[in-house]
């Protein structure tokens, strides 16, 4: 997994400035819950002027690939993090994911990896949340996997 684009107006002094985005041909994004899909034949160059939650295709975990305990904590903060108006059923949901990835470990390491999401997804920290785990999954790919990302 690659890392997750958040987009924040950034203050200059009085001035707002916007982010500048480049989105590859084909390649889709999802917007404060909204898909785009760049259906040019060439990259799309865009500028955000307000905050947005924002995460590439690339991303995105689908809820069939989402293999492990800690696959499926990571499905609920991104379904939280892109679907703001479903907050309180997806929220129920990472509960039960985080409980279970908790539960299904003895490595502390692990355990301690669930217990700082958690409280990431209490201070609605869903980015940072989502960036930890895909940090996590980084460093547990096995090697041949590792080199394809």
């Amino acid at each position: 997994m690659a890392v997750v684009i958040v987009a924040y107006v950034v203050p200059v002094g009085d001035k707002l400035m916007s982010l500048k985005f480049r989105i590859p041909a084909g390649e889709k994004i999802v917007v404060n819950g909204a898909v785009l899909t760049n259906s040019s034949s060439k990259a799309m160059h865009f500028s955000l002027e307000n905050d947005a939650s924002i995460m590439r295709e690339r991303d995105i975990l689908l809820p069939e690939n989402a293999e492990t305990p800690l696959q499926n904590v990571y499905l609920f903060i991104q379904l939280m993090y892109i679907e703001p108006g479903s907050h309180e059923d997806h929220h129920k949901s990472f509960q039960n994911a985080a409980q279970i990835a908790f539960l299904s470990t003895t490595d502390n390491d692990e355990r301690n990896l669930v217990f700082e999401v958690v409280g990431l997804v209490g201070e609605k920290n869903y980015y940072a949340a989502l960036k930890l785990l895909q940090k996590h999954f980084k460093a547990t790919l096995p090697p041949a996997e590792e080199s394809a990302d």
